[in-house]
């Protein structure tokens, strides 16, 4: 090797994509992966390092992925910094769940991807407006779910947008039509071969009923919500889910302000139906209660979800979910160097969930370093775990 820009050496690396859990190090130049291996820095003179990271006792894995946040700050009103929140959190990839429509789509791109360090992508709300009403509800009205202007806007912008997005959650959000937004969701995905995620906390509708208008590759987020019409029925979870996922339905958690029970989780894991993919639903009102993607990976540890589970369900699994698994979550010679430091403490810790329900955790993630595209940025979460300096 030459000159390289990055070492990141010591760490305990866990790449789920290529079954690799090894003490490795990590060379990085011109913002992608150029070696992976053992004991690299003796191969180098200390004048070919530019940079060092330190990533011994801790966890390196491909950067986090996120794919449920609101992030359209100054459009949504339930939105949160996305680079704020990235960087410190070991989070390289931001999914916007629903924040734009097809009439405020292209403003998402100049005010946040464009402006924006975190990799932002983006699910596109069947509601021309997105999330825009909040609080009045953005499926009240039909007229506003054009499936003829969802699909332009996804020709225009196939780039960032990876699915659509609709919420079902019952009178407030939908009045008396439904289901019919889910219908027109999926339209749009027939049309444009793209994935759905459909929210479910507070539905109206029989989960069978709704999971029956799911195809493979669409998304259950809030999938271990304690509301009614939920997976949960009879103490386990629903024969009706179950058959979903034999089909290829995927299984979000999407913590958020209200949707994350232990309850239900913990139903989940009795039948070995751990979440596809993890995800926070951040956003203003669920930043005290979901607070970072390694807070909510580790309230999954806490009720019994394997490390190499969870971290798989937050990288591989996340990017395969969103159509981008032949580029994203991988620690691979040639990939783009997206690379999270993660501690994973040992004391015990109490978690709480969204229904007033605690657990204690034998320890939990926390982030010490987020790299993106090579550099590392953001600031220290925690006591003790060194400086990490963006390098322009």
């Amino acid at each position: 090797m030459t000159t390289i820009d990055l070492l990141v050496k010591g760490g305990r690396v866990i790449d789920p994509a290529q079954d690799i859990d090894e003490q490795l190090d990590i060379a990085v130049r011109a913002g992608h992966i150029v070696s992976i291996g053992r004991s690299l820095e003796g191969q180098l003179s200390s004048s070919a390092i530019r940079q060092t990271v330190d990533a011994t006792g801790a966890l390196v894995v491909p950067g986090l992925v996120d794919i449920h946040t609101h992030v359209y700050t100054g459009v949504c009103p339930l939105t949160i910094p996305a680079d704020e929140v990235a960087s410190r959190s070991g989070v390289t990839t931001m999914v916007s769940a629903g924040d734009a429509g097809a009439n405020t789509i292209e403003g998402f791109r100049q005010l946040i991807v464009n402006q924006s360090r975190t990799r932002i992508l983006t699910l596109l709300h069947i509601s021309m407006v997105g999330l825009a009403p909040f609080p009045v509800g953005e499926s009240l009205e039909l007229a506003l779910h054009d499936v003829d202007a969802a699909e332009a806007a996804v020709s225009r912008f196939r780039d960032m947008i990876v699915g659509l997005k609709v919420r079902q959650s019952g009178p407030s959000v939908t009045g008396a039509n439904g289901l019919e937004p889910l219908r027109r969701a999926i339209a749009v995905g027939k049309a444009t071969g793209l994935p759905v995620m459909v929210h479910i906390t507070d539905s109206d509708a029989p989960i069978g009923e709704l999971l029956s208008l799911l195809r493979k590759g669409d998304i259950v987020t809030h999938c271990f919500t304690g509301s009614e019409n939920g997976l949960r029925e009879g103490g386990t979870i629903t024969g009706a889910a179950r058959s979903a996922r034999e089909r290829g339905v995927v299984f979000d958690v999407g913590h958020g302000a209200g949707s994350f029970d232990f309850e239900v989780a913990e139903a989940a894991g009795r039948v070995d139906f751990w979440p596809d993919t993890i995800s926070t639903d951040l956003h203003s009102l669920s930043a005290s209660t979901a607070k970072s993607l390694p807070t909510v990976m580790s309230k999954l540890m806490a009720v019994g979800m394997p490390l190499k589970e969870v971290i798989s369900a937050a990288t591989s699994r996340a990017v395969r979910a969103i159509g981008r698994g032949d580029k994203l979550g991988r620690l691979q010679v040639g990939s783009v160097a997206d690379i999270a430091v993660l501690d994973q403490t040992s004391e015990p810790i109490e978690f709480h969930d969204t229904f007033g329900h605690r657990r204690t955790g034998n320890g939990q993630l926390k982030a010490r370093h987020t790299i993106r595209a090579g550099r590392v940025w953001g600031v220290p979460t925690h006591p003790g775990a060194g400086v990490a300096v963006f390098s322009e």
